[in-house]
């Protein structure tokens, strides 16, 4: 049976070792939180803006 640990310690003991693994992995990372980010603000600006009576009636949108 595979030991879970230590595939893992292996993994990240060969990332650390060589620095091209490290900045591919942190490269990695940061373009799934960019993508992430551009999800959500696409998201955010679909949406329909609410206005309340009270803000004015006749207000039409953005």
């Amino acid at each position: 049976m595979a030991d879970p640990l230590g595939t893992v310690e292996g993994f990240f003991s060969s990332i650390l070792q060589d620095p091209v693994y490290l900045l591919l992995t942190v490269g990695a990372i940061c373009f799934f939180i960019l993508l992430l980010v551009v999800h959500r603000i696409h998201k955010i600006h679909s949406q329909e803006i609410f206005v309340h009576q009270a803000w004015g009636a006749n207000w039409k949108g953005r």
